[in-house]
């Protein structure tokens, strides 16, 4: 039988999986995309609402993302057996050009200026499940990446 409690893993695995390197859209690694998509609006964060398939700087570009990213989290809820009615938001916030943080940015790990990855899920009861992880990134260049096969 499903629990609300099972949030708290949920949010967790699933800001895990999309701090990944393996975490790609169209064959490169999507926070790389994200962060110079956010370097070109000039901004520092990009938020994602989950639910509703809408992202803050409303851009067309990123409704493909969102959308396998909503499929990979009713995926995980359907898993573990949770009814969509038990999640009233779900909002995924990619920050660029944080201050080093020694929990979230190893140093020296990657090259590139650091990130936060923050996903929060909100069940009916208004239980906020939060989760933050982070690393370094470079901006999106098909020049220097190797596009991942399959694409």
């Amino acid at each position: 039988m499903a629990r609300r409690t099972e949030f708290k893993g949920i949010v967790r695995n699933f800001t895990h999986m999309l701090n990944g390197r393996n975490n790609d859209h169209l064959g490169y690694w999507a926070i790389g995309q994200l962060c110079l998509l956010a370097k070109r609006r000039n901004t520092s964060s990009i938020t994602i609402n989950l639910l509703a398939v809408e992202n803050s700087c409303n851009e067309e570009s990123l409704k493909p993302f969102s959308v396998s990213m909503r499929k990979l989290l009713n995926k995980m809820l359907n898993s573990h057996k949770i009814p969509a009615a038990w999640l009233t938001s779900a909002n995924i916030t990619f920050s660029f050009n944080e201050q080093y943080q020694k929990q979230y940015h190893y140093w020296r790990s990657a090259m590139g200026s650091p990130y936060l990855i923050t996903l929060e899920l909100t069940s009916d009861l208004g239980k906020v499940y939060k989760q933050t992880f982070g690393g370094n990134v470079m901006p999106h260049n098909p020049r220097s990446e190797q596009r991942r096969l399959g694409f």
